[in-house]
Parts: C-alpha cells; sequence; structure tokens
C-alpha cells in the first residue's frame, strides 16, 4: 500500500519532473536543496518516508516552490485582474535578479516582486556548509603541482 502523499499535487509535479527524458535525480535533488537519497526515498516510498515515521511538508513545499506555478499579483494587476501564471523559474528569475535599470516597467515589477510574498519561498536554495564527521581533519589543497608529459627529445 503507498502512502498518502504520493496522491497529492505536488508528488504528481516532482513525478512528472523526475520522468523527463533528461532529467537526472542527483541535479533535481540539488535544485530542492535535498540529499539523493532523500529524493530517492520520497519517490519510492522507502525508508522513513515509506514507513511513515518521515513528514514531507518540507519537501512538498519545496516541490511546489521549485517546480510548481504561482499566480503573479503584479502581473495579474497589469491584465485588469486576470490570473497571470507563471511558472516558478520564472517568478524565481523575476524576483531575484539584479534591479533592471533599462525599462521603467521591468522596474516597477523587480520592485513589485521585492515585497511579494512568493518571493521568499522562490528563492533559490542556499548550500550548506559540509559538516566533518568522525573528528577527521581536513588539509586544504593550496598548490597543485603540475606534470609535465612531454616527452624527452
Amino acid at each position: 500500500m503507498k502512502p498518502g502523499y504520493m496522491n497529492e499535487p505536488w508528488f504528481a509535479i516532482l513525478l512528472e519532473r523526475v520522468q523527463r527524458p533528461e532529467s537526472v535525480r542527483a541535479r533535481i535533488a540539488r535544485q530542492l536543496g535535498i540529499s539523493a537519497a532523500a529524493l530517492s526515498q520520497v519517490l519510492n516510498a522507502s525508508g522513513c518516508y515509506g514507513n511513515g515515521t518521515a513528514k514531507t511538508d518540507r519537501i512538498a513545499e519545496k516541490v511546489i516552490h521549485t517546480f510548481g506555478r504561482y499566480t503573479c499579483p503584479h502581473l495579474t494587476a497589469e491584465a485588469g485582474g486576470d490570473d497571470q501564471v507563471i511558472t516558478a523559474e520564472q517568478c524565481r528569475a523575476f524576483a531575484h535578479r539584479d534591479a533592471p535599470i533599462s525599462s521603467p516597467r521591468d522596474m516597477q515589477h523587480w520592485q513589485a516582486c521585492r515585497q511579494c510574498s512568493h518571493r521568499e519561498a522562490s528563492a533559490p536554495p542556499v548550500p550548506r556548509a559540509l559538516q566533518i564527521r568522525g573528528g577527521r581533519k581536513v588539509i586544504p589543497i593550496t598548490h597543485i603541482q603540475e606534470v609535465s608529459h612531454a616527452s624527452p627529445r
């Protein structure tokens, strides 16, 4: 019997994304800001996600905000109240770019994005610092010795 989360809309979005011919699970996990192992467990209903001890709330939120669609308040207002739906990627591109200086219309959109409720949720994932386990010392590579493969004449 499959877990209930597999019938939810966010899971269908994730499944569609993973089943694309060009998709790579590790890349999708990176886009979501989760580990490839966690993604695999969610997709296969295994591990903590399969037996119900782990919640999928955070992953569901990340899927919706990474691959879902939004009604853009600014574009909707510009269209006279007709809902203007954009992808999460388009939302992220508008909201998290540098201030546009070439177009007053783009500047208005950018300013609206600065105050939008979707802005924080659409932010790209922030890489986390690696934690060293077991007290192993990490020696940084500061100099790489060049090796010449040219044969002597």
